[in-house]
């Protein structure tokens, strides 16, 4: 599902609005997709979720992507805060333009991420065009030997 309710500054509604007007809608579409078989429900929602994470797990939600970096979301407080929450991204995509340095800095927790499992890594959005091939590669090479890594 998509649902753009926060920005780079938090929630964009009010934790008390979501519960009244969003949660009951959730929680009915989570049901009818959990009664179909569909176990695995994500919610695609940028900028700086923190705030309504426990509200859509209530509502049957198992995941949230793309945990927008520069939103202030970070994958290793969430995954410590909430456990079971399956995630997929948190990788500041714009950060892979300034060269292996940087890479190895944002790729350093994806291997403890990847061994607590239900995490999925890739760029917190599209990654941008000014992204020079030889980085992304770097990157891509790096990140493709960690998760060769927590797979054996």
């Amino acid at each position: 599902m998509w649902e753009d309710v926060s920005s780079g500054k938090g929630s964009m509604i009010s934790p008390a609005v979501f519960k009244e007007f969003l949660s009951p809608y959730y929680r009915k579409i989570c049901d009818f997709m959990k009664s179909k078989g569909v176990n695995i429900i994500f919610v695609d929602t940028d900028g700086d979720c923190n705030a309504l994470i426990p509200l859509f797990l209530g509502t049957g939600v198992t995941g949230l992507y793309p945990m927008e970096v520069s939103a202030g979301m970070d994958i290793v407080k969430v995954r410590k805060r909430y456990p079971n929450l399956q995630i997929m991204g948190g990788i500041p995509k714009s950060d892979i333009a300034y060269g292996k340095k940087r890479i190895d800095e944002f790729l350093e927790p994806v291997e403890w991420m990847l061994k607590s499992g239900g995490f999925i890594p890739f760029g917190d959005h599209f990654i941008p065009p000014e992204v020079p091939w030889k980085e992304f590669r770097y990157y891509r090479e790096e990140l493709n030997s960690m998760i060769d890594k927590a797979g054996r």
